[in-house]
């Protein structure tokens, strides 16, 4: 047998024994990324690898399920129990505020200043009436005759402490401009103030 023959059916074929590492190689690269996506997956860094993305504050993400559910509607102020018409201050620091309230009455809410002894119990401390701005008693009904009572209780007010005192009458029939005055009832002396003391000052409104 010719020499040559010999050397050519020993010689290897390296493309057919590299061909099964090339294949070996890739399984392992394949085998290295999966085990790598599976630690991030466990490691709650991967969502985008694991095929889950978050949207939750990101742009352009999709918006929360559901309508936007607004919130209750805000509650409406709970209006005052009279509307004020009128307020007066004395040199004495009393003051004196006229409110309207239902059924056609006015409230004349005076708060003094102490030191101070109103007469109450069956006396009214705060007796209330409107004038015309000429001075002139606006006629009111007259007042429905109370029970005979012997009970007097005197309020004192302490030096540097306030007290409010409270009376109410009707409303004048005709709109105008009216002079609510007022007076307390004193050093057991009912509807008028003793003396040296300050008077209610006087409120002028209009209705």
């Amino acid at each position: 047998m010719h020499p040559m023959a010999r050397r050519s059916r020993r010689r290897p074929e390296p493309a057919r024994r590299e061909l099964p590492d090339v294949r070996q190689r890739l399984v392992e690269v394949r085998l290295r990324v999966v085990r790598l996506l599976l630690l991030l997956c466990a490691l709650g860094a991967g969502a985008a690898a694991c095929g889950t993305v978050s949207t939750a504050g990101s742009p352009g993400g999709p918006a929360a399920s559901g309508p936007a559910k607004s919130g209750p509607p805000a509650a409406t102020p709970t209006p005052s129990p009279g509307r004020v018409l009128g307020t007066a201050t004395n040199a004495a620091g009393w003051t004196a505020v006229v409110t309207a309230e239902p059924d056609a009455q006015l409230q004349l809410t005076v708060t003094v200043v102490g030191p101070l002894t109103v007469t109450g119990g069956c006396f009214a401390s705060l007796t209330a009436w409107a004038e015309t701005p000429a001075g002139a008693l606006v006629p009111t009904p007259t007042p429905v005759p109370a029970a005979h009572c012997l009970a007097i209780v005197l309020v004192v007010v302490p030096a540097g402490t306030t007290r409010a005192f409270s009376a109410s009458l009707p409303e004048p029939a005709a709109p105008g401009t009216y002079v609510i005055q007022g007076t307390l009832a004193t050093e057991g002396v009912p509807g008028s103030p003793a003396a040296g003391l300050p008077a209610v000052p006087p409120v002028t409104i209009s209705i």
